[in-house]
């Protein structure tokens, strides 16, 4: 009888220690020395509300590693973020969520390239199995990037595109996992809004629905600042507003203003040297001031930069139409709605704005065509 017990006592004392509450077992790597490995962590909490001016703890603990392992215990205070860091320069580092009653293990087979996996949990179990798809086509867009010289928008669309897709797959497949508010962080606005209004209840319970419900927030300004803009746009392309009269400095120092050219077709054209796109953009733009002559007027508005590389710039790139220079004056730029570089402006004889265009896009020329016969 008393074998029995004692045995069955061991029996209950090995069940507990497999289940002990509260514990991270580490594995690392195999070359990993027997020395120390630093884990660092912020409750969740802490994390959404903090501030600049109110910075919370982040906390740091030294483990100590033995036989490539380590045994991290959980703060009791709340669920947080652990990220253990790399002893090596790595462009991510392995880290994961837990709660003060979990008992998980981290198997970590590579720092560089970061190759791990966290068990013990659903959500991290579900952040795992979605790592497992998204990450390659991280790894994809990474390689692409410093492996070549100049990477087209198509092809950067492409590898986005399929890590959305990829995403969005996940949640469509696991509509109750823990791991869906982690996983929308990572969408569009509109993908996001879009799941987080439907979210199944069990994926509400998760620990990080603090951050879906906080990036809520900035979403919804986001979408209202979109919407106002797009209003803006389709006020401006609807030839009502008479463009922002000017006055600037051309390459001889006159001043000169947009008013001097009432009675004329005026492209403005606001870009700056610095400004890849806008360089790429010249041939077409030359292509335009030859193909219309004396039917319009192009006018470039350097920005954000010194007047010697504005007057360098203009040199190197022989730009032949007028030239004025705006420097850092943000003026302009609120009164154009310029949102970035370049941006192309079409007036009417009138004085009226009929059409703005963000960014090198082909279609500005379809939109000149339209006015400009």
């Amino acid at each position: 009888m008393k074998k029995l017990s004692l045995a069955a006592l061991g029996c209950l004392i090995l069940a507990s220690c497999a289940n002990e509450k509260g514990k991270v077992t580490i594995q690392l790597p195999e070359d990993f020395p027997d020395s120390v490995l630093i884990v660092n962590h912020q409750t969740i909490e802490d994390a959404m509300n903090q501030s600049g001016q109110d910075m919370r703890p982040v906390i740091y603990d030294t483990l100590r590693v033995k036989n490539n392992m380590a045994e991290l215990k959980l703060d009791p205070s709340g669920a947080a973020r652990y990220n253990i860091q790399s002893p090596v320069m790595a462009f991510k580092e392995p880290d994961f969520y837990a709660s003060p009653d979990d008992n998980l293990e981290v198997v970590i087979k590579s720092f560089n390239p970061l190759d791990y996996s966290v068990s013990g949990s659903e959500l991290m179990e579900d952040i795992t199995a979605l790592s497992a798809r998204t990450v390659p086509i991280q790894a994809e867009y990474i390689s692409l990037i410093q492996n070549s010289d100049s990477v087209s928008p198509e092809q950067a669309n492409e590898i986005l595109s399929r890590y959305d897709e990829a995403i969005k797959k996940f949640v469509a497949e696991n509509p109750k996992s823990h791991a869906v508010p982690y996983a929308i962080l990572e969408l569009s606005a509109t993908d996001f809004k879009a799941i987080y209004d439907n979210m199944t209840p069990e994926a509400r319970k998760s620990i990080l629905m603090p951050y879906a419900d906080g990036y809520n927030r900035e979403v919804a300004d986001m979408l209202k600042q979109d919407a106002e803009m797009q209003a803006r746009k389709a006020e401006v392309n609807s030839g009502t507003i008479t463009a922002p009269d000017f006055t600037l400095p051309d390459l001889k120092g006159k001043m000169v203003s947009l008013s001097d050219f009432r009675g004329r077709w005026v492209v403005l054209d606001f870009w700056g040297s610095w400004c890849g796109w806008c360089v790429k953009g010249f041939p077409a733009l030359k292509d335009a001031y030859k193909q219309y002559g004396d039917k319009i007027v192009i006018i470039g508005i350097d920005c954000n930069e010194s007047e010697d590389d504005w007057r360098a710039g203009v040199e190197k790139h022989q730009i032949p139409w007028i030239q004025l220079y705006n420097g850092n004056d943000k003026a302009i730029y609120e009164a154009y709605n310029i949102e970035g570089f370049p941006t192309k402006a079409i007036i009417n004889p009138e004085g009226k704005l009929v059409n703005l265009t963000t960014g090198e896009d082909p279609a500005f020329f379809d939109q000149l065509a339209k006015y400009v016969k």
